[in-house]
């Protein structure tokens, strides 16, 4: 009894001392990081979903949002349709590529018949919509019949009462009818029963060759319309809006009035239909830009916009913020312990940051806006972020918000590249002319050689030795640069595929990486070849070929033949290397492959990764690719310099947790024990950086009984130290 008390008050002070603990998800959890400003979709169900281009989002009646992804359980990328079956709590998704997924509750119910189908060369999903016990998935071919039930294919109706494929926009229905609009115009079937019969279906000539493509219901008025006119079956007269724009989305409401969606090309509106064919503003266009489709619960009005997000309408208006950034980001990522920036580049203005916080939007300042940013990098002494547009730098105080720009060359050439060095000073790359260094308020100039082609310099690093690296133009190799105010010689030297003169695996340089013991590593076209050179001046600096030994036994050059788009090291000096066939994580040395992830095994939204960016703090891995960006908690962390307190997560271990418990704060590749209140050791384990990794089991595999374990921790030389304890509730 005395031991039990003894074990009850540890647990009360354990529970106390590490309840903020769970702030951070588990080792191996993915995140999207998408682009959520522009909304393509939004419906009513058990609450308000809606849908961007690649993730869906519901919102409860206290405003908490929930995103739903290949994260946590969604089967593909690009929302085609979305649909709410009422009478089982289900949400249909349609996707772009004619997979469908059924989510009801926490289960996810993968449909691709119609994607595994060889039947019909164009299987495109238009719309959805919920009958009865069915949902009906209008598509290229004729209408898909699933049985929500049984959550299976129920038939297929071909509305011209053939097995010819027919181009299906859409369907609807009344308490007696089934409308579906078609390439051939608008059919109808009578409802007997809750079912259509196939090969009942009826047509009119009235609304052949008119270009319609929409329905809408109240289930007792069905409009059919395109762009700029709209019929109120049954009659054959059009009413054509007095409205000089297009209309996207018609609602007849329960009390039959109608709203339509108008798309002016640089704004939006929403519009009550009156009868003398004039409008009357709902929303106007001081609001909306491009509203796609609108949804009426009751007193709100909810607007998806296709450039703006997701407005919602009662007595006041509010856009509603999905997470994320509010753009692609196209631009020069950095991350270091303080936050991630990521410029927009391409055509869009301005910059997003993310943190604990998550992510803010920088657009405006003082309501104008930001010029479109290049790169990016945050002052290691102050946290103050500094991004290129053109030939200009932007200079921002997040504190403060405040934005200052600066010219440091009037010379032609955008700033393509920004770096701070170790020593503190601001390096510029600069397209056509070379490196621009800031110390204190002055800035230098150091232009290569005039036989070095210098149309196209997009990418450098400075080492901590000094050196700068740079790719050169398309096919010329590497330049590096090293100042006299390090070494005895200044000097630019071209390095490429010859031997004694780089020994590259290619020539076409893509990508460059410092690691953690100050190699160079350098991705081409080709594959990967590693530095380790000193003063270039003096002696032959040549790439070191890695080899690699694949699942088939053979032995060849670490990624021969494949190009290496951007590579990034954690904090155990093991290398994330990004492709055009997904991403992989490698051995410090990169002899071993342990990770390689794809869209097809992982939530990468694109297997071409163009950026890869690691949190030293969290061992968040972030994936930028060719369509969005996600991240994945990774098993390594940066070292602390000196051992203090250790962060356990999750600590209390619940009876059902079965993932792996990380221990962090740790000093580099520290030694950890495991051990019962006695001593007696369950399991040791080293450091992967600053962090180490416990599956919460002994050596042999046996998952521990309810009790405190104590963490033991020191660095090789016995001087750094550290103790923790572990609540493991193991249900037993």
């Amino acid at each position: 009894m005395r031991r039990l008390l003894i074990l009850l008050f540890l647990i009360c002070g354990i529970l106390s001392n590490l309840s903020a603990q769970n702030a951070n998800g588990p080792i191996g959890q993915w995140r999207e990081q998408y682009n959520n400003k522009t909304i393509v979709h939004v419906i009513k169900g058990d609450k308000i979903y809606g849908a961007s281009n690649n993730q869906v989002f519901s919102i409860d009646s206290k405003k908490n949002i929930d995103l739903l992804g290949k994260s946590n359980g969604l089967n593909e990328l690009g929302i085609a349709a979305l649909a709410w079956d009422d009478l089982h709590h289900q949400l249909i998704i349609a996707y772009n590529n004619s997979n469908i997924d059924i989510v009801q509750g926490d289960k996810i119910y993968n449909l691709n018949d119609i994607v595994l189908s060889n039947l019909y060369a164009n299987k495109k999903i238009n719309d959805i919509k919920i009958f009865n016990q069915w949902a009906l998935i209008a598509t290229n071919f004729g209408i898909v019949v699933i049985d929500l039930v049984k959550q299976e294919i129920k038939d297929t109706w071909f509305p011209n009462n053939s097995r010819q494929s027919i181009i299906t926009y859409q369907t609807t229905y009344t308490q007696d009818s089934l409308y579906a609009i078609t390439e051939d115009g608008v059919y109808s079937a009578a409802i007997k029963n809750n079912w259509v019969t196939s090969n009942t279906w009826s047509t009119t000539s009235t609304y052949k060759n008119l270009g319609l493509n929409k329905l809408s219901s109240n289930g007792t008025q069905v409009a059919v319309y395109n762009k700029r006119n709209m019929y109120i079956l049954p009659s054959t007269l059009p009413i054509t809006t007095k409205v000089d724009g297009d209309i996207q989305q018609v609602t007849i409401a329960k009390d039959g009035s109608i709203l339509l969606a108008i798309d002016y090309a640089t704004k939006g509106a929403i519009l009550k239909l009156n009868t003398d064919k004039t409008t009357t503003p709902l929303i106007d266009s001081t609001l909306l830009l491009h509203p796609i489709e609108l949804l009426i619960d009751q007193n709100d009005y909810w607007v998806a916009d296709s450039s703006n997000g997701l407005l919602l309408k009662n007595t006041a208006s509010q856009w509603i913020t999905i997470i994320g950034p509010s753009a692609k980001i196209n631009g020069k990522s950095f991350i270091n312990e303080t936050g991630l920036i990521a410029p927009f580049n391409g055509n869009e203005n301005g910059f997003a940051t993310y943190n604990s916080n998550g992510w803010k939007n920088f657009t405006k300042n003082n309501a104008v806006n930001l010029p479109i940013c290049i790169a990016s990098v945050i002052d290691p002494k102050d946290q103050t972020y500094w991004l290129t547009s053109k030939n200009t730098l932007l200079h921002l105080n997040p504190s403060s918000a405040s934005i200052e720009l600066a010219t440091p060359s009037s010379i032609l050439g955008n700033f393509n590249d920004i770096q701070f060095g170790s020593d503190g000073n601001l390096w510029l790359l600069q397209d056509q002319q070379g490196l621009l260094k800031k110390n204190n308020a002055t800035w230098n100039v150091y232009a290569p050689p005039k036989n070095f082609m210098t149309n196209g310099l997009n990418n450098m690093l400075v080492s901590k030795q000094g050196q700068v690296w740079m790719i050169a133009p398309p096919y010329q190799g590497l330049y590096v640069y090293q100042s006299n105010q390090v070494y005895a010689t200044e000097l630019w030297k071209q390095l490429t595929t010859s031997k004694s003169n780089g020994n590259l695996p290619s020539n076409n340089v893509t990508s460059l990486l410092e690691d953690k013991e100050g190699a160079i590593w350098v991705g081409t076209d080709n594959g990967i070849g590693i530095f380790n050179c000193g003063d270039i001046s003096k002696e032959i600096c040549d790439a070191n070929l890695p080899f690699i030994t694949n699942t088939n036994g053979f032995v060849g050059l670490l990624f021969q033949k494949e190009r290496i788009n951007c590579m990034a090291v954690d904090g155990a000096n093991r290398k994330w290397i990004g492709t055009n066939n997904g991403t992989w994580l490698l051995s410090a040395d990169g002899r071993d492959i342990i990770t390689h992830f794809t869209k097809n095994n992982s939530p990468l939204p694109n297997d071409t990764v163009v950026q890869i960016l690691i949190d030293p703090n969290e061992g968040e891995v972030f994936f930028n690719t060719a369509s969005e960006m996600v991240s994945y908690r990774g098993n390594a962390t940066d070292g602390a310099i000196a051992q203090k307190d250790l962060f356990i997560y999750p600590n209390p271990v619940g009876p059902n947790y079965n993932g792996p418990i990380a221990i962090r704060h740790l000093v580099e590749n520290a030694i950890v024990k495991i051990t019962e209140l006695n001593g007696r050791l369950v399991f040791e384990t080293r450091a992967l950086g600053g962090q180490a990794i416990w599956d919460g089991k002994t050596y042999e595999g046996k998952k521990l009984a309810t009790g405190i374990y104590l963490v033991f921790v020191r660095d090789d030389a016995g001087n750094e130290k550290g103790v923790g304890k572990i609540l493991i509730t193991s249900g037993q």
